[in-house]
């Protein structure tokens, strides 16, 4: 054994019938030793020499059979393959054998070990598919039409080709893929940065290694962009020969970094919002109800009557700014609905006026009649808090914003104040400001992104409101001077569907056996209060438990099961369906202090969804309208 050569050292590595199987493939096979010499080939590999017998290659290396360019060619992968022992996969192209085809393959090279030591390698090819034509064809195409910017350079830096979005970048609509030849990339280089492109471009190559980096380039109409860089050096025989460049534009990465952050702290806050939101309900409830309830019951000039009226109407704007800080803060997916403006307006101003300091005066004014626009309404209320925020930002010491709403006509004698849109009747919203103002330098960029003339600012909020409003088919402008003050003008179209919600018919259904499932006390209590002075008889659990055992051991019927959504162990959904399985006739409400968004619309089917905080009418109302209508549903 100790005398044994190297190629019996890597033949003792193969059984005789692992041998005898390759010797049957189709594709070729070889074997070397670590010297790279050939000590074994399989029948397809000795036809594609030309030679007639096994012993004839055995010993030899490629220099001995290819011609010299072709060798270095097969040998390259081969080499890197005993330095790092690991397998690699390379593409051969048009490669001359000796039997006169030219050929491409796809070769697999594996390390042969023996006890631990590379004795040697072994190769298979796989004859590629394609002609070779096609498959420089497809590469040529995935460079020129390439989405990010690619580039070509020598070891020095000079230009040898470009794609297309290099030549629309660096050279306009004239440019084309051979625009940038005989320049050098430095020229198209942010000169800050030339020092540090050089630095990496000089590490690049001692290294042999890719780099990544990101840097200001110049745009043919004098634009700087913010580009992340990847640089990967071409080498051959050891050296660098060119390097292949791709750019990929920072802008779109930054805003989806700073999307998926935003959406982060959004989710984390809709969740600290929805909780205290739903607690807050249950509570509001309570003092709504029994408010509205002792206000009934007692005549006008009772000394109470006044001071009862208060807390009822402070109660139902409690109820709205809650409302409004859930929509705002809550993660569900934008969707566009009518709101009345005059409404909206009046619901929002609450919430704006806690985001500015006492000194600044906040103004809201909206005339008469404006109807419906169709937009997300947590968008909606995103533009207002943005604006109000920019203005606020721009007012040092005391100063006024003034939110204004009317209407306005857009046709051919003045769409072009308004960047063309579409003609029609579009909302006109205004913010004004009594600040500092901007030059005109600021306001070209007050919509791009992460654009801040404020220390600590992000330079998101504006450009989230011109995205909000261009995807509202609206039009947003500005108009401000240094010492002037700014006004944002916008442009939202008026929904031309008007719905009106129609007033549920009186009902003097009584009777009915109602279960009432809630975790809080007070308001399992007031809500059983309501419905048995409309005359039905009432049964109550505290939780889903309590209320499948309730329903299994109640003799009588039961009508309908009126639940909060959200209680330990079982929640409003999942009783429902368990309560379904026991009562299949019984009908199902839901109510909820958290909102119908966050209820998946397939498990509403059948199921009537109440709001909280409510008022004893509205909860008669909803129980009327089910056992009024014939089918479960309203």
């Amino acid at each position: 054994m100790e005398n044994m050569q190297p190629s019996d050292a890597v033949l003792e590595s193969f059984a005789s019938v692992a041998l005898d199987a390759l010797d049957t493939l189709s594709a070729p096979v070889y074997i070397k030793d670590s010297n790279l010499r050939f000590v074994w080939l399989n029948r397809a590999y000795l036809g594609m020499l030309k030679l007639a017998a096994r012993e004839e290659a055995l010993g030899k290396t490629d220099s001995d059979i290819y011609d010299p360019e072709t060798a270095v060619t097969l040998h390259d992968a081969e080499k890197a393959l005993l330095d790092g022992k690991r397998p690699i996969r390379d593409m051969l192209a048009d490669i001359p054998c000796p039997d006169g085809v030219r050929r491409s393959f796809v070769r697999n090279l594996a390390p042969v070990l023996r006890q631990g030591s590379l004795a040697g390698l072994i190769g298979f090819c796989a004859e590629a598919a394609r002609p070779v034509s096609e498959q420089k064809a497809f590469f040529e195409d995935l460079f020129v039409n390439a989405a990010s910017v690619a580039a070509v350079t020598d070891e020095k830096g000079d230009i040898i080709r470009i794609n297309k979005k290099a030549a629309l970048m660096f050279f306009g609509e004239e440019g084309n893929e051979h625009s940038a030849e005989g320049k050098n990339i430095l020229d198209f280089i942010h000169a800050d940065d030339r020092q540090k492109a050089v630095k990496l471009w000089k590490k690049s190559i001692a290294e042999k290694k890719e780099v990544n980096y990101q840097i200001r380039m110049k745009t043919y109409d004098g634009r700087v962009l913010y580009l992340l860089i990847s640089g990967r050096p071409i080498v051959r025989e050891g050296r660098v020969v060119s390097l292949h460049y791709q750019a990929l534009d920072m802008i779109d990465q930054k805003a989806q970094e700073k999307n998926l952050l935003h959406s982060e702290s959004v989710e984390m806050l809709g969740q600290l919002v929805g909780g205290f939101a739903h607690d807050f309900n249950n509570l509001l409830t309570v003092i709504n109800g029994y408010s509205e309830m002792m206000l009934r019951t007692i005549d006008s000039s009772h000394p109470f009557y006044g001071k009862l009226s208060q807390i009822c109407q402070a109660g139902g704007q409690a109820s709205m700014l809650t409302q409004k800080i859930l929509e705002f803060s809550r993660k569900n997916r934008s969707e566009p609905k009518e709101i009345d403006i005059s409404e909206e307006l009046a619901n929002q101003e609450a919430i704006l006026k806690h985001v500015i300091d006492e000194n600044v005066k906040l103004t809201v004014q909206k005339a008469e009649g404006l109807g419906k626009i169709k937009i997300d309404p947590a968008q909606f209320a995103k533009v207002l808090l943005n604006l109000v925020i920019n203005a606020k930002e721009a007012i040092q010491g005391s100063g006024e914003i003034v939110v204004s709403a009317g209407a306005i006509i857009v046709d051919e004698s003045n769409a072009h104040l308004f960047h063309n849109i579409q003609p029609g009747k579009y909302l006109l919203l205004r913010v004004r400001d009594t600040g500092s103002g901007m030059s005109d330098e600021v306001k070209q960029h007050i919509f791009d992104p992460f654009f801040t003339t404020r220390e600590g600012g992000k330079g998101i909020g504006l450009w989230a409101v011109n995205s909000i409003v261009k995807d509202a088919k609206g039009s947003i402008h500005v108009e401000s001077a240094p010492a002037g003050g700014t006004t944002f003008t916008i442009l939202l179209p008026f929904s031309g569907e008007v719905h009106a919600d129609p007033a549920p018919a009186p009902s003097d259904i009584t009777g009915k056996t109602i279960l009432v499932v809630e975790d809080d006390d007070t308001v399992r209590e007031l809500v059983s209060e309501i419905l048995k002075h409309k005359g039905h008889h009432i049964l109550t659990a505290i939780n889903g438990g309590d209320a499948l055992q309730l329903a299994r051991q109640y003799e009588g019927g039961i009508d309908l099961l009126i639940t909060d959504m959200v209680m330990r162990r079982i929640d409003g959904i999942m009783l429902s369906k368990k309560m379904r399985s026991i009562l299949p006739d019984i009908r199902v409400m839901l109510m909820s202090g958290y909102g119908e968004d966050v209820i998946r619309p397939e498990e509403l089917k059948d199921i009537t969804f109440l709001q909280k905080p409510f008022l004893p009418q509205d909860l008669i109302a909803r129980v009327d309208v089910i056992f009024s209508n014939d089918a479960k549903t309203v």
